[in-house]
C-alpha cells in the first residue's frame, strides 16, 4: 500500500488522496472528497500533482488508474475558492497555470493511464478523464463541459483535447451547448473507450491496467511519445523517424525475442524491459 495524501487539519474528508497497488505493477489513485463529489481544489491538484511525482519517479510503477471516491469521478473545480485569494488579475494567471499544471503532470505520465470515470465527470473532472490514455465509464457516467453555461471561457486544455479526441464537430457540440451526456453517448463519440455496468466498473479498469503493467515499458513509453507527437501536429516525417529509432531499438532487445518466442509457442509473453 502506498503512503495515503492528507490534507490540511481543516478539511472535512480524512484523506485528500487515498493510493494503492491494486495489482503488481499498477497504481491507483482515487480523488477521496466523496461529499464534495470529489470537486477539484487548490490543494487536491497540488496533492495530485505530488503523487504523479512519486509515480513517475517508482521505477516498479507500470500503469496508473485514476478514479473517484464515492459516487462521483470529479464534479468540477471548486469555482468558489479557485484563485479567491488572487488580488490582482495577474495573480489569478499565476493560480490558474499552477492549478492547470496537474493535468499536464498527468498527461505527460511516462507510463499508461486508465481513467475509472464513476458518475459524474464534469468541467475539471472530465478534463482529468481526458488526460488518462483510456477511459473506461460506469453506465452511470455523465460527462460535461458546462464552463460557458457558467459564464466561464474554458481552461485545463478542454478546447485541445476535446477537439483532438473526438473531433471538431462534436467538440463543439459539448463546448459551446455545454449539455451532458451520457455513458453510451461517450462511447459513441470515442470520448469512452468501454462502458460497463457501475458495479463492475473497477475491475474492468484494473484488467486494462494489469493487461499494460505487463508490457514492455520501454516500448509502452515510446509509443505514448509517439501518440503525442502526432497529436501535436508533427509532420509524417519526424513521427516516422522517432518511430524508426524506436522500432530498430525495441527490434534488438530480449522482449522482441521473447514476444515472438511465445507467439509461436502459443503461450503468454513474459516481458522483463531488457
Amino acid at each position: 500500500m502506498l503512503p495515503v495524501v492528507a490534507p490540511s487539519s481543516g478539511d472535512s474528508d480524512s484523506q485528500l488522496l487515498i493510493c494503492s497497488r491494486p495489482a503488481p505493477g499498477v497504481i491507483q489513485i482515487a480523488l477521496n472528497q466523496p461529499r464534495r463529489r470529489n470537486a477539484l481544489t487548490e490543494q487536491v491538484a497540488q496533492v495530485l500533482r505530488q503523487e504523479l511525482a512519486r509515480v513517475a519517479a517508482d521505477p516498479s510503477a507500470r500503469a496508473l488508474v485514476l478514479t473517484g471516491a464515492g459516487s462521483a469521478f470529479c464534479a468540477g473545480a471548486d469555482l468558489g475558492s479557485l484563485g479567491a485569494e488572487a488580488a490582482t488579475p495577474a495573480a489569478k494567471r499565476k493560480v490558474l497555470a499552477d492549478y492547470y499544471r496537474a493535468f499536464l503532470d498527468l498527461r505527460d505520465l511516462s507510463i499508461p493511464t486508465v481513467a475509472a470515470v464513476n458518475g459524474p465527470a464534469i468541467g475539471a473532472g472530465l478534463n482529468l478523464a481526458l488526460c488518462c490514455d483510456l477511459r473506461v465509464v460506469g453506465d452511470d457516467a455523465q460527462l460535461a463541459a458546462p464552463f460557458v453555461k457558467l459564464g466561464i471561457h474554458p481552461g485545463g486544455g478542454a478546447t485541445w483535447m476535446l477537439t483532438r479526441v473526438i473531433g471538431p464537430a462534436a467538440a463543439r457540440e459539448l463546448l459551446l451547448l455545454g449539455q451532458p451526456i451520457g455513458a453510451e453517448r461517450a462511447v459513441q463519440l470515442g470520448l469512452a473507450n468501454r462502458m460497463v455496468p457501475a458495479a463492475q466498473l473497477q475491475a474492468a479498469a484494473l484488467e486494462w491496467a494489469t493487461a499494460l503493467a505487463a508490457l514492455p515499458s520501454p516500448v509502452l513509453r515510446n509509443l505514448k511519445h509517439t501518440l503525442a507527437m502526432a497529436e501535436a501536429g508533427a509532420s509524417l516525417d519526424a513521427v516516422l523517424a522517432f518511430e524508426t529509432e524506436a522500432q530498430a531499438s525495441s527490434l534488438a532487445s530480449e522482449d522482441a525475442r521473447e514476444g515472438w518466442a511465445a507467439l509461436r509457442e502459443h503461450r503468454p509473453p513474459q516481458f522483463h524491459d531488457r
